[in-house]
This record gives structure tokens, C-alpha cells and sequence, in this order.
């Protein structure tokens, strides 16, 4: 499958949902009809009709709808804020990104360079502290939106090769669009469950309304009845537990595996991620989490947060998990197990004998055992090769096929481009994405960089718009100096996160004073336009694009078409005729080539985000376009890449780093 078929896949996994909830709200309401029925004969009062339909029917049906769908519509609101709401309500803490600790300065650099490689915007990180088991999550309603979970269990227990791994299998879920299915589903189950809350609800005011009352005919009366009314609600809320149980399993273990196969797709290391899951499998409190969401939760997580049935299970189990992976980590592990469980005996035997502390004594599978070999087994080579599979256009090169099915995808070439990138950042660079104010200054210095005014020019500016600045922005201009070009984008990806924390005025300001910064030169060059861009969609966007209709975008897919091809060096007659070539594929109107002067990009950046609002195929339509627009002259080069990469993130379609 490929990043669009991912996205399909998605929305029929949404329709199931729909199916499964709506079957569970009709059992559930025939369930409270039904029980009605049975209380009114047993408090001697006339039902009037029968099973199906009787004097109670129409308040049992409306109240058990109101209950279900309020609940749903509730749990939404909570949860609309995107990812940092839900990991707020879970009680995760936001990791500062000038953390010292070394074990949250590992996983913020493993998830920049996960990022860096998949073209997504790196997620926000949080930490669980009280969780010791072995977990992790990702969540968010859009890709702009997104956290990233993990208990203290997780951060203390793997190292760098398994957090990458992990990460591998939570960008996954964020590449084949589960994130927001998870979402959803955690919504429509809080109206499910809200008949069993509501009926512990009634039992809880019987009680306490019994205590109260002065009249012992009124406990017997009123409150016995608000009893059994609460506790057969709460008996078919269970029930309800239940049919959220099964419709979570339904959904959430088949996209396990395939984050999974993922997850060593992007890695090409089954070490890593087998590794991290014979942990979880010998740790004393393996994946199970203590939060009171543990429940509501267990379809995002890792690994599985609480001990159910196999029945009821939102993950495959870790036997069969590891086993995809390749046959002969099980049987290592156990190796392993056995090793550290005699080396922990002889410990204690020594313990015994000198009564001295002994340090370093593990329930945990550790890395000072042998590694096991690199094996790429046919199981996950199958699974792998399926997920980066893409369709055959006829309309289209093979080129610009391969080119566009690198949407949602990462390969390892492009995760060892980002880390080495990463790694040589130069220090000063590393210590300004540690804070907001570092992260402003580095955007500035970027553009500086690109418009090559002189300094004295530069630093009017600063001193004039951003005071405070100037020297920050002209020391980390000449270290940018040191970089290549190919720095520019990536280094832009990893700054605009660390802005979050300003307010939405300070965003607004910023974005202007960047934009002004930015003609200073009298132009926007490509990079420039890159910046603006992604800063508008990722901090200034709060709404989503509104559908509209290919037919309607003509004209912004016309000049986004004609930019690319003259930023790949097509001019004249050959730029015309491509132009007008690709344009037929998607219109029988004959335009006229849009003019790509110095003001192209000021044109295209007022009108490409209406983009985002076409439907997913039509997306992928315009991309194959753009990506037969990038290769028109036989070569891709990186300006023209990170331009095809920058409109693909404008339409939630995520491409990754060019390796050159």
C-alpha cells in the first residue's frame, strides 16, 4: 500500500466503526427497552403493550439515544484540542525541549529525526511518570496537531535502537491515518459507556437519597425504585464495556501488525523493535498501565494496557507480534531470560555470603547480553514490501510514480540522511531549537542566509522589529554558513514546534515580522516561501480547509504546476508546452501559461492551501502532476523537491527527506 491507499484504508476502517457502533447502540437500546418492560411488571404496573413496543418504549428509546450520543459529543469536545489535550487528560508530562535528563534528550532526538526523514511535523513529547510498564502512544486529530507519548517505564527500559523502533511503529500510525480513527473511536465508546456510568450514577443518588430521607416509606418507595432502574442500567453498561471491547479488537490489531512491519520498513533493524517487545514480554509489570484511561486508551498504545482475554485484546499477542518479526527472537529471548535469571542467582548467592549491595540486577531484558544477528525474515520483508507498494498510473511516467510513492513512507537511506543530519548540527544550532527564543532567532537566521543582504542591513532590521535578536540571529548566520543548503528545510521543520509555546498573538507577530524580513531583498525565493508556508499551516491554521472541488482549483494547480517546472530550469516554448500537456489531464480548458515572475510565490501562497480541501484522490492527482512537473527535465534537484514536498504537506500528504 502506498500513502494514499493507507488513507482509504482509514476511512473504510471509520465506515466498520459506524457499523459496529451503531449495532451496539441498537442492541443496547433494545437491552433498555426490553429491561423497562420487565421492571414495570415487577413494580406492578400495566406495561400496555409488549417486548417490542410498549407504554415506556418511546422514553427508554430517546433517553438511551440522548445518553449514547450526549457521551459521544462530550468525550469529542474534550478531545478536539488535538493530541496535547488528550495527553493532558491522561496526566503525560510535556517534555521541555532544554531538558538535561539524557533519557528525554534521547527520545526528543529520535523523534526530530523520525520526523526529519518522513516529512511529518515532529509531534510534541510527553511523558507518563507514574507508569512503569513499557508503553507508548501517539495521538492527534490532524498531522499538525500530533503528541507523542511515553511512560517512564519505556524511557528508562529501551535503548536508542529500540526508542527508534518504537518510534518507527507510532510514525506509522500517524502515516496510515489511525490517528484520527483512534480518536473517533474513543468517542463513540464514551457514549456506549455512558449507560453504565449512568446507572452506577443512580445507584449512588438511591443511596444516598435513603440516607436522607425522614419517611421509611419513602426509602422503600423512591429509592428502591432509582435502585434497580440504576443497577439494570449499569448491568447493560457492562454489557456495553463489553461491545466496546470487541469493536476496539475488530479495528485495532490487524493495523498493529502493520505498524509493526512498518516500523522495520523504516529501521531495517528487527533487532530494535523485537528487542523492545521481549522487554515488555519479561518486564515485571510489562505494557499494563495504572491510569484511570487505561481503558479508554488501549486501542493507541504499544502494547497492551490492561490483562484481557484474548478475546477482547486490542493488540496481537507479543508471542505472535514477535514471532512476524522472525521465529528466532523468541527462542533468543528466552535464552536471554534464562542467562540474566542464573547471573541474578548468582548475585544473590553472593549477596548472601558478603551481605554486600549488589548494583545492576534486572527484571528487564538488557543489552549487555549478546545482540541477536540481523535477520530480515520473510514474514516482515512480505508485510514491508506491501506497505510501500504503489499503484500504476497509465497517464504517468514510472518516474514520477516512484517519486509520489514516497508519500507516508520512510526508508532507511532517508532515517540514516536524517540522523546524520541531526548529528552534525553545530552546537549553537542544537542549544537555539532548545527554546522559543532560540527557535525565532534560528528562523531569522535562515532567511538572512537566503536573501544575502548586507549585515548592517540585516541588523537595522533586527534591531528596529526584533530587539533583543540581532546578536543572537547574526551569531547563528554564520554558523549556518558551515551548512549545506539542504540544512535549510529540515532545520525549519524542527524550529516551527518549539513556537508553540508563544501565544497566538506573539505567532501572528512572528509570522509578519518573517514575512517582512523576508522581502527585504524585494523577493521570496523558494526556501522563503517554504517557511511562511509551513509556519501559517502548522501555528496560524485552526480551522480546517473547506471541501471543495478539483474543478474549482484549476487555476491554483495551473501556477503551482508552471512554479515547479520553472524552478526546475524549463523556460520558453518547453515550459509552455509541458505546462500545457500536464493541464490536460485534469481540464479540457486551454490557459494560458501563468506568469512566474518575482511575484509567483506571493501569488501561489495566498491560494495553495485551498488545495487541502480537495478529497484524497484529487489530492493524489495534482501530486502525480507536481511530481511529473519536478522530473520534466530528466533530473530532480533539491529545490524543486522541497517545493513538491512543501505543497504535499500543505495537503496532509507527508513527503520525506531527499538523500543526495
Amino acid at each position: 500500500m502506498n500513502f494514499f491507499e493507507h488513507q482509504a484504508s482509514a476511512r473504510r476502517q471509520t465506515g466498520r466503526l459506524l457499523f459496529y457502533f451503531l449495532c451496539a447502540v441498537v442492541l443496547i437500546v433494545f437491552a433498555v427497552n426490553l429491561a423497562f418492560y420487565v421492571l414495570l411488571q415487577l413494580f406492578g404496573v400495566a406495561p400496555g403493550g409488549d417486548l417490542i413496543w410498549h407504554t415506556w418504549s418511546s422514553q427508554a428509546v430517546i433517553g438511551t439515544l440522548m445518553l449514547i450520543v450526549g457521551g459521544s459529543v462530550l468525550e469529542y469536545l474534550k478531545l478536539r484540542g488535538g493530541g496535547s489535550a488528550l495527553a493532558e487528560m491522561v496526566g503525560a508530562r510535556r517534555v521541555d525541549f532544554a531538558t538535561m535528563d539524557d533519557n528525554e534528550r534521547r527520545l526528543i532526538n529520535v523523534v526530530d529525526e523520525m520526523a526529519i526523514a518522513s516529512g511529518v511535523r515532529p509531534p510534541q513529547v510527553y511523558v507518563m511518570d507514574r507508569e512503569t510498564g513499557i508503553n507508548a502512544f501517539v495521538a492527534g486529530l490532524t498531522l499538525d496537531d500530533t503528541v507523542m507519548v511515553v511512560t517512564r517505564g519505556a524511557l528508562e527500559a529501551f535503548d536508542r535502537d529500540e526508542m527508534q523502533a518504537v518510534a518507527g511503529h507510532e510514525f506509522s500510525h500517524i502515516l496510515n491515518g489511525d490517528m484520527r480513527l483512534n480518536v473517533r473511536l474513543m468517542a463513540l465508546l464514551a457514549g456506549i459507556l455512558a449507560i453504565g456510568q449512568m446507572g452506577g450514577f443512580m445507584m449512588r443518588m438511591s443511596w444516598d437519597s435513603s440516607s436522607s430521607s425522614s419517611s421509611r416509606s419513602d426509602r422503600r418507595g423512591g429509592s428502591i425504585h432509582l435502585f434497580v432502574v440504576g443497577l439494570m442500567l449499569w448491568l447493560i453498561g457492562y454489557v456495553g464495556l463489553f461491545f466496546g471491547r470487541l469493536i476496539k479488537a475488530a479495528i485495532s490489531r490487524q493495523r498493529e501488525f502493520l505498524a509493526d512491519a512498518s516500523s522495520v520498513q523504516f529501521t531495517r533493524n528487527p533487532d530494535g523493535l523485537a528487542n523492545a517487545l521481549l522487554k515488555i514480554m519479561y518486564g515485571s509489570e510489562r505494557s499494563w498501565l495504572h491510569n484511570l484511561h487505561a481503558e479508554d486508551m488501549s486501542h493507541l498504545c504499544f502494547g497492551e494496557t490492561l490483562k484481557l482475554s484474548s478475546l477482547l485484546a486490542t493488540h496481537p499477542p507479543l508471542e505472535d507480534r514477535i514471532r512476524i518479526i522472525g521465529p528466532g527472537y523468541l527462542a533468543l529471548g528466552r535464552v536471554r531470560q534464562r542467562a540474566l535469571q542464573q547471573r541474578q542467582e548468582r548475585v544473590a548467592d553472593r549477596v548472601q555470603e558478603d551481605f554486600a549491595p549488589v548494583e545492576g540486577a534486572s527484571g528487564l531484558v538488557t543489552n549487555e547480553l549478546p545482540a541477536i544477528p540481523y535477520v530480515m525474515p520473510g514474514g516482515v520483508a512480505a508485510m514491508a514490501g506491501a506497505v510501500s507498494a504503489g499503484g500504476v498510473s497509465p497517464e504517468l511516467s514510472a518516474q514520477a510514480i516512484t517519486l509520489l510513492s514516497r508519500a507516508g513512507t520512510v526508508n532507511p537511506a532517508e532515517l540514516a540522511s536524517a540522523v546524520e543530519l541531526h548529528r552534525r548540527l553545530p552546537e549553537a544550532i542544537k542549544t537555539a531549537l532548545q527554546t522559543s527564543t532560540g527557535a525565532q532567532s534560528l528562523l531569522f537566521a535562515l532567511v538572512a542566509r537566503q536573501n544575502g543582504l548586507p549585515s548592517q542591513d540585516l541588523s537595522a532590521f533586527l534591531r528596529e522589529r526584533m530587539p533583543g535578536l540581532e546578536r543572537e540571529v547574526m551569531q547563528l548566520h554564520t554558523q549556518l554558513d558551515g551548512l549545506s543548503i539542504r540544512f535549510a528545510l529540515p532545520l525549519t521543520e524542527l524550529a516551527l514546534p518549539r513556537l508553540q509555546v508563544l501565544s497566538v498573538v506573539e505567532q501572528k507577530e512572528l509570522f509578519a515580522r518573517l514575512q517582512l524580513f523576508a522581502r527585504l531583498d524585494k523577493r521570496i525565493s523558494t526556501f522563503e516561501f517554504a517557511l511562511l508556508m509551513l509556519m501559517r499551516k502548522q501555528l496560524l491554521t485552526t480551522v480546517r480547509a473547506r471541501p471543495v472541488k478539483l474543478e474549482n482549483c484549476i487555476e491554483v494547480v495551473s501556477l503551482m504546476l508552471a512554479i515547479i517546472l520553472h524552478t526546475g530550469g524549463l523556460s520558453g516554448e518547453k515550459l509552455e508546452r509541458t505546462h500545457a500537456r500536464l493541464m490536460r489531464t485534469v481540464t479540457s480548458r486551454v490557459l494560458e501559461l501563468p506568469a512566474v515572475g518575482s511575484s509567483r510565490f506571493s501569488q501561489l501562497a495566498r491560494e495553495v492551501q485551498t488545495l487541502a480541501g480537495l478529497p484524497m484522490n484529487d489530492r493524489r492527482l495534482v501530486l502525480e502532476l507536481a511530481a511529473t512537473a519536478v522530473l520534466a527535465d530528466a533530473m530532480v534537484n533539491l529545490e524543486e523537491y522541497e517545493l513538491l514536498r512543501v505543497v504535499a504537506a500543505l495537503m496532509d500528504c507527508p513527503m520525506p527527506l531527499l538523500v543526495v
